[in-house]
């Protein structure tokens, strides 16, 4: 039995931005104002030759939340007391995800804050992490001042169970051609998603479990949030090479340990 756990990495920066004089801005906050420090961030990996950034309204609504939760209080924070960390207001907009960073700030204008978060050794990271690919940014006036922030995170695809089981069995066949080996055909048995789901119940990565259903000779379990790694959880697994067959079960579920939800898995080799 193999194991494996990928955890969630947060990357949260804090610096106080402090506005030099007032700048004209425009009357109330805008779309168009919140779509131009996103042309810039762009812009700023484009100069870098990183991928672009997409826009995702997930990340906007959780970022617009504390941008106003900002202005309200006149300050920067990350957290303010009752309120959620940067993790669980990113899983309770929705949006599937398994790495986030944050950046905030104030100032008279978006190029402004945009520069000063270039000339900030941790802003400056999260906006060129080559790990993101998601970025959504609020923008909020109180006064002659834009409270700003720019949540950003590497998002992963919204795939069902099945979809899930599927890319499994892609990966468990990917893993073979590398070794120049046939496909192996995939057995269906509904007992090894139930038991994927009894894993994230039980905040417990174990395949045991399943040694005791019919053929099964060896086990393994793992999760990971996002299915383009999952053939690198079966590139050193003597099963593969050995097996005539295989099972897969998968479920999509939130815990404790992942607020954001994570992909748990089960396979079977017979």
């Amino acid at each position: 039995m193999i194991t494996s756990i990928r955890s969630v990495s947060e990357i949260l920066v804090l610096s106080v931005l402090v506005a030099a004089a007032a700048a004209r801005t425009p009357d109330s906050e805008s779309p168009a104002v919140e779509q131009e420090l996103f042309r810039l961030t762009n812009q700023d990996r484009a100069q870098e030759g990183l991928a672009a950034l997409q826009w995702n309204e997930w990340l906007a609504q959780a970022a617009r939340k504390h941008a106003q939760e900002m202005a309200n209080r006149r300050q920067l924070s990350h957290q303010f007391s009752g309120e959620p960390t940067l993790r669980d207001r990113l899983a309770s907009s929705g949006v599937r995800f398994n790495a986030s960073g944050e950046n905030v700030a104030f100032g008279p204008s978006t190029e402004e804050i945009n520069n000063d978060w270039m000339h900030s050794a941790g802003h400056r990271a999260n906006i060129l992490d080559r790990q993101y690919n998601a970025v959504g940014i609020a923008i909020v006036r109180s006064g002659n001042e834009f409270y700003a922030v720019s949540d950003f995170a590497h998002a992963v695809p919204e795939l069902s169970s099945g979809d899930v089981e599927h890319a499994v069995a892609a990966a468990i066949n990917q893993a073979r051609a590398q070794r120049n080996l046939p496909a192996l055909p995939r057995r269906e048995d509904p007992q090894f998603r139930r038991y994927a789901c009894e894993m994230a119940k039980k905040n417990r990565v174990s395949a045991t479990g399943i040694l005791g259903r019919p053929s099964v000779s060896a086990s393994m379990a793992f999760t990971d949030a996002d299915p383009a790694n999952f053939v690198s959880h079966f590139r050193n697994v003597a099963n593969i090479a050995t097996a005539r067959a295989f099972g897969v079960g998968a479920c999509f579920a939130t815990n404790s340990s992942y607020p954001e939800g994570m992909n748990w898995v089960v396979v079977a080799f017979y």
